[in-house]
């Protein structure tokens, strides 16, 4: 899998390209984890390019959601992980996993990184 990484103003857009997958999972969750380790706590997945999800993969949403959303930036603002553009395989899969439900998924990239 690639990624490939955007650093905006007030959030990180990290645009993965290939399948998100036992072999691939490791490598996003070192991006995330790299983000996380200089307090950038608003990320964007676009998934637009994603051609396959595994549960490895599913684990690192999770887990990624999770350490966001953990994050303050001030009082009133927290981190979060939000999911743009993903095909309709991708997100029928976050839909059969419940993930649609815990994650914010938006049409386009866009959209997700306006949300913040």
């Amino acid at each position: 899998m690639e990624i490939n990484h955007r650093r905006l103003n007030r959030v990180d857009l990290l645009v993965l390209h290939g399948r998100l997958d036992a072999a691939s999972a490791p490598q996003l969750k070192e991006q995330i984890d790299s983000l996380l380790a200089e307090n950038r706590c608003r990320i964007v997945l676009d998934l637009s390019a994603l051609e396959g999800l595994s549960s490895a993969g599913l684990r690192v949403l999770a887990d990624a959601r999770s350490r966001t959303r953990a994050r303050q930036i001030t009082d009133l603002e927290g981190g979060d992980l939000r999911l743009a553009g993903p095909s309709s395989y991708i997100k029928e899969l976050l839909d059969m996993t419940g993930f649609s439900t815990m994650l914010a998924i938006y049409p386009d990239a866009l959209e997700a990184v306006g949300s913040f």
